[in-house]
């Protein structure tokens, strides 16, 4: 487990290179956890640890909840969610119940996986399996999963990362036509080096160009058939 402080720590590099365009916003998870991979003995002593998966069989609703909560108290307009090893399981999960048109699905307009592990964690049974375990058990899973995300995203993997492989698999959900790969010579953890920050957040920048273009495209088509409509109104009622 890790916390919003630590991860906000660790995205330094990466927030200065996109404080011109974002905001970062950081939750806690509601769940307490010994110290994950990498947090010891740098983060000794920023507990508690927290994580995203149940495994106590505490109140799975309670994830949901605490995402509204600290999104309503902000006020912000969130218009991506990024997420690191666990975190990125989340948010891709997030994104899958958003492209299935979930009724209490949140909304993005892209999302960054960074060092992700596999597979998906789903707030909802009718998209995911309960438990870690059953995802991976469930007959068919990856096939029913696979390319199936068109939402824009940047998925990083470190080909030094002892779960590269899990990375490598969170990126088959996504069309391919939607993700890009982004590869760095590290580890289980962010970009450190300057060049690779830079062109992850260049990266995050372009991605959030190209949904806004896809959008206003979309906003386009959907007046034009508003318009349509309402010159056929008009030459009904004249007639």
């Amino acid at each position: 487990g890790t916390s919003a402080n630590i991860f906000s720590i660790q995205t330094r590099r990466l927030q200065r290179a996109l404080a011109k365009h974002f905001r970062f916003v950081f939750v806690d998870a509601p769940f307490e956890c010994p110290a994950g991979p990498g947090v010891l003995p740098f983060f000794e002593g920023m507990g508690p640890y927290k994580r995203w998966i149940n495994a106590d069989g505490d109140d799975e609703g309670k994830v949901r909840p605490l995402l509204r909560k600290t999104m309503a108290e902000d006020g912000g307009n969130f218009v991506g969610v990024l997420g690191f090893s666990q975190g990125a399981r989340l948010a891709l999960g997030l994104l899958h119940e958003q492209q299935d048109r979930h009724p209490e699905a949140f909304k993005f307009g892209f999302g960054v996986f960074i060092c992700g592990t596999y597979p998906p964690l789903g707030l909802s049974s009718s998209l995911f399996p309960a438990t870690p375990t059953a995802q991976f058990e469930s007959q068919g899973w990856e096939d029913r999963h696979e390319s199936v995300i068109d939402i824009p995203s940047i998925h990083v993997v470190g080909n030094k990362d002892p779960f590269s492989y899990k990375s490598r698999l969170l990126v088959r959900c996504s069309k391919p036509s939607s993700a890009t790969v982004m590869e760095f010579n590290m580890g289980h953890h962010l970009p450190s080096i300057p060049a690779d920050t830079l062109r992850l957040a260049d990266g995050i920048i372009r991605l959030h160009d190209r949904r806004q273009r896809e959008l206003g495209a979309q906003q386009a088509v959907r007046s034009e058939k508003r318009s349509s409509m309402v010159e056929v109104v008009e030459i009904a009622v004249q007639a």
